[in-house]
């Protein structure tokens, strides 16, 4: 809440608005009295901050001073800050554990702990007691520590991963050098976003994975949280108010493919909705590996963001991809790792450009990612459901940037065998540790090319459907998603 106070020989008045979701509350009247209060309501969060900063403008413009009372930060503020600014500095971590001993908080000593656990120095025996003591503490505070989350953490009905066969709670938890450092939603609902916002130890969140929203037609009404949000949408804009999300690192939304084995699963069925994927990325400047496995992400706007310290984007299950702009940030010179599946074709989608054959991913934004001036650390790139073809190989091949690859994944493409000998006759092509051309247009001609490489390369289930194509997509373009 930010306040205002104005004065002149003839009145002393106060002004407060307190923005909270889609909402701001005014109270306003004589300094010495309650005063009067108004609520408005908002289309969305930004539309109700966008109104709020207009009002301040214009009482600030009329000589209204503002009065909010600053927080004094203490040496713990300065601490938390230092280590989400670097969760990596070792030296930070310790730093903290000391103060908080000595002013007597318990989670001092949990903190000594388990960063004394990080040492594999570590003889069998100092380890095993340091774990009897790491378990003792935990038992002894760890649900103090949940507070509100304890309901869907320890005490949530356990249910099976069809994934790794392992049993799991609604919501799974990471407790590393003394704090709640990952949290996982399997199926997110407004009460559990709820929770998390109000837990005493996510203040240094690292990791937040949430598997899949839930259906809610019931919910407890709130600020946070717009009556009319859609119905797979509502737990989302209760996390978007989540306080801590500026400490994460690493953020999925969406159900992993990985299988046990870290392959891809082939068979993708997903029901996640990322519409407000935006408004919880951009809260996450700090992020280093980013997973948006969920349909209708605004990556257009996600690809536009400063996350300099970003090693890894995956974006599954979308029907645009606007990578220039991802190429064109110049924010992005960590990002090693560009991992894209697009949604399974739809009939008329035209992907990026005029006249297109159903892909999602064309030559343009290829040649975005290979000419870009920023990406000089990418190693891994994966682009599928493509209609570039030979095309892209020869951009591929003159851009240079087989330099520096050591995974290469065109699955579900339209390569010919004059690509695949475009690829296999460039020298560059031995930096590669894997090259997936599986599901494209070879024939036992340039598969076998490719196989008199040094590279490790699959180039099974190759077809013959190149475009352009008429009134039928090419089967290869529906190896998505389809719903």
């Amino acid at each position: 809440m930010r306040s205002f106070q104005f004065s002149d020989a003839k009145s002393h008045k106060f002004w407060t608005i307190d923005v909270i979701g889609n909402a701001f509350t005014v109270n306003y009247g004589k300094v010495g009295t309650a005063g009067q209060s108004q609520t408005k309501s908002f289309p969305t969060p930004e539309k109700t901050q966008s109104e709020a900063d207009k009002l301040i403008r214009e009482k600030t413009g009329k000589g209204y001073v503002e009065t909010t009372p600053t927080q004094t930060a203490t040496p713990s503020d300065a601490m938390e800050k230092a280590i989400i600014a670097n969760p990596h500095d070792f030296t930070a971590w310790n730093a903290y554990a000391d103060l908080l001993i000595e002013a007597g908080d318990v989670r001092g000593e949990f903190m000594q702990v388990q960063l004394a656990l990080e040492d594999e120095s570590l003889s069998k025996g100092e380890r095993d007691g340091l774990k009897k003591k790491e378990a003792k503490l935990l038992k002894a505070h760890e649900r103090e520590w949940l507070g509100s989350l304890v309901p869907f953490s320890l005490d949530g009905e356990k249910s099976e991963d069809y994934r790794t066969k392992q049993q799991h709670s609604p919501v799974e938890h990471t407790f590393s050098r003394g704090w709640l450092t990952g949290v996982q939603f399997y199926d997110l609902t407004v009460n559990q976003a709820r929770a998390l916002r109000t837990a005493p130890a996510a203040r240094l969140l690292q990791e937040l994975i949430v598997e899949t929203t839930s259906y809610e037609d019931e919910f407890e009404p709130g600020p946070d949280v717009p009556e009319d949000a859609e119905v797979y949408g509502r737990s989302m804009h209760a996390l978007c108010k989540c306080p801590f999300l500026s400490s994460v690192r690493k953020f999925r939304l969406g159900e992993s493919l990985t299988l046990p084995n870290g392959e891809d699963d082939e068979y993708m069925n997903c029901h996640t909705a990322g519409d407000l994927a935006y408004h919880v990325v951009k809260q996450m400047p700090n992020l280093e590996e980013l997973y948006l496995l969920a349909h209708r992400v605004d990556a257009k706007k996600i690809f536009a963001l400063p996350m300099p310290n970003l090693r890894i984007v995956q974006l599954y299950h979308n029907n645009r991809y606007p990578l220039e702009v991802l190429a064109n940030n110049k924010s992005m010179a960590n990002v090693t790792h560009i991992l894209c599946h697009p949604h399974a074709a739809e009939y008329g989608d035209d992907g990026d450009e005029e006249g297109g054959n159903g892909a999602s991913i064309r030559f343009k934004q290829l040649q975005a990612i290979c000419r870009s001036t920023h990406l000089t650390k990418l190693t891994h790139l994966r682009l599928r459901l493509t209609d570039f073809g030979d095309k892209g190989a020869k951009e591929l091949v003159d851009s240079g940037i087989l330099k520096r690859l050591k995974v290469l994944d065109l699955q579900s493409g339209c390569i010919t065998d004059d690509g695949a000998e475009l690829l296999a006759n460039c020298p560059d092509l031995k930096n590669l540790e894997y090259l997936n051309l599986k599901s494209n247009a070879m024939t036992a001609v340039g598969t076998a090319a490719l196989e008199k490489t040094k590279v490790k390369v699959d180039v099974t289930g190759q077809h013959n459907q190149l475009p352009p194509y008429n009134d039928e997509l090419p089967e290869y373009l529906y190896e998505g998603d389809i719903e």
